[in-house]
C-alpha cells in the first residue's frame, strides 16, 4: 500500500505522523495523513486469489496493453476505490464491477460480500476506503514490468525516508499517457533511463514505506498528474463514480501473466558404467538460458564448475570412496531463475585392484 489507511478498530492504536518532507513528494492522489506500521503476515495470505486465468468478462478497451506484475498466483489484498481514490476515507469501498462495500457492516470476509474485509486479528483492513490501486502479497519475489516503457523513478519515492508511502519504488512511462507504479519494494534492480520489457524483472518485493507486510503495490497513473486509473475499467451497472478511467487495460480483457519463456532447469549426473569415476552431467531449461553449474562435495563445499549460456553438458572426474552433486542455476533474458540439483553420485572404494560397490 503506498500509504495505510486509518484503521478502524476495537481499539486505538498509536498513530505517528508522515515527516514534513513527505508534502513536497506526494504522488497523485496522496493526502499527508496519519499511519500505523505494524507487520501482520496475514496480509500475504488472505483474500481472493489472482492466478492469471480467471475472467472478468469485460472486453479489452482499444488501448490496451497490461499483463500482470509477477508470475503465478497471489492473493489480491486490496484493491482500487472507485468511490474515490484519493486515500479519503469515505467509508465506502467501490469495486470496479459495481460492489459496494461499508465500513459499518466489517468482519473477516476475504469475498468483499460482508463489507470492510479484515484479517483474521481484526487489526488491518483488506479492502479501505480511498485506495488508489492494488495490492498483491507478494512475499519478497520478483516483480515484473506489467508492460514495456521507460524507467522514470527508481529509488526511494520519498528520498531520505525510508518509512514513507510506498519507500522503494518503481515507475515506468509506456509512451501512452500512462506509468504504472511499483511500490514497497525491498530491492530495484533497473535504472532511471534504463528501457525495460514486458515480464522483465525490475525488482524484489518487500515492506518498504507504510507497509503492513511484504506486498507489490501496484498501480497505473496518468504521467500528466490528472491521477490514478483502475486497469480494470468500470462494469458497473451504473455510471462510474470515478470518471477519469479509459476502460478494461487488460490485454484479452482479463488480467493475465506475461507471456514470456521462464527457466525450468534440469540436472543429470550419471556415472560410466565402464568407469564408475567417470561422471557425465547434463543441464538444460527451455528458451535460452545463462546457466552456472556448480558441483558440491560430501564435505557440503560447493563451487562454480562451468558456466555457458546454452544447454550444456560435462564429464567430471572423480575419486574412489567419494560423493558428489551438481547444481545448475539458470537465469533468463529477463532476469527470472530457476535451479536444481542432479541425483546424488557415489564413485565407489577400490578394493585389491577392482572396483566394488
Amino acid at each position: 500500500m503506498r500509504v495505510v489507511v486509518l484503521l478502524l478498530t476495537l481499539g486505538l492504536f498509536l498513530l505517528s505522523a508522515l515527516p514534513a518532507q513527505a508534502a513536497s513528494a506526494l504522488p497523485p492522489g496522496h493526502q499527508p495523513i496519519k499511519y500505523t506500521r505494524w507487520a501482520y503476515p496475514s496480509q500475504m495470505t488472505y483474500g481472493p486469489i489472482e492466478n492469471g486465468a480467471g475472467n472478468i468478462g469485460e472486453a479489452p478497451s482499444a488501448g490496451a496493453f497490461l499483463t500482470l506484475p509477477f508470475m503465478g498466483p497471489h492473493y489480491i489484498t486490496s484493491l482500487f476505490d472507485h468511490c474515490g481514490p484519493n486515500y479519503n476515507v469515505s467509508g465506502r469501498i467501490c469495486r470496479y464491477d459495481g460492489a459496494v462495500a461499508s465500513a459499518g457492516v466489517g468482519g473477516p470476509d476475504p469475498g468483499f460480500g460482508a463489507g470492510y474485509a479484515q484479517t483474521p486479528g481484526g487489526h488491518d483492513y483488506l479492502y479501505y476506503s480511498g485506495h488508489d490501486g492494488y495490492d498483491y502479497g507478494l512475499y519478497y519475489e520478483p516483480v515484473a514490468a506489467a508492460a514495456p516503457g521507460r524507467v522514470i523513478l527508481a529509488n526511494w519515492l520519498v528520498p531520505g525516508c525510508h518509512t514513507c508511502l510506498s519507500g522503494q519504488t518503481v515507475e515506468i512511462e509506456h509512451g501512452n499517457g500512462l506509468m504504472s507504479f511499483y511500490g514497497h519494494l525491498a530491492h530495484i534492480w533497473v535504472d532511471k533511463g534504463q528501457y525495460v520489457s514486458r515480464g522483465q524483472v525490475i525488482g524484489i518485493s518487500g515492506m518498504t514505506g507504510t507497509a503492513t507486510g511484504p506486498h507489490l503495490h501496484f498501480g497505473l497513473y496518468y504521467t500528466n498528474g490528472a491521477g490514478p486509473v483502475d486497469p480494470f475499467g468500470w462494469a458497473g451497472s451504473g455510471d462510474d463514480p470515478y470518471a477519469k478511467d479509459l476502460g478494461d487495460l487488460w490485454l484479452g480483457g482479463s488480467p493475465r501473466f506475461a507471456s514470456i519463456q521462464m527457466p525450468n532447469v534440469t540436472v543429470s549426473a550419471v556415472s560410466d558404467p565402464e568407469d564408475p569415476s567417470t561422471i557425465h552431467v547434463s543441464w538444460s531449461s527451455p528458451g535460452r538460458m545463462k546457466f552456472s553449474v556448480y558441483l558440491v562435495t560430501q564435505d557440503g563445499s560447493r563451487k562454480l564448475w562451468r558456466s555457458n549460456q546454452v544447454n550444456g553438458s560435462s564429464t567430471f572426474y572423480g575419486k574412489a570412496g567419494q560423493s558428489y552433486w551438481f547444481w545448475a542455476s539458470a537465469t533468463s533474458p529477463l532476469g527470472w531463475t530457476d535451479g536444481s540439483g542432479s541425483l546424488l553420485v557415489q564413485v565407489p572404494h577400490l578394493n585389491h585392484g577392482t572396483i566394488t560397490s
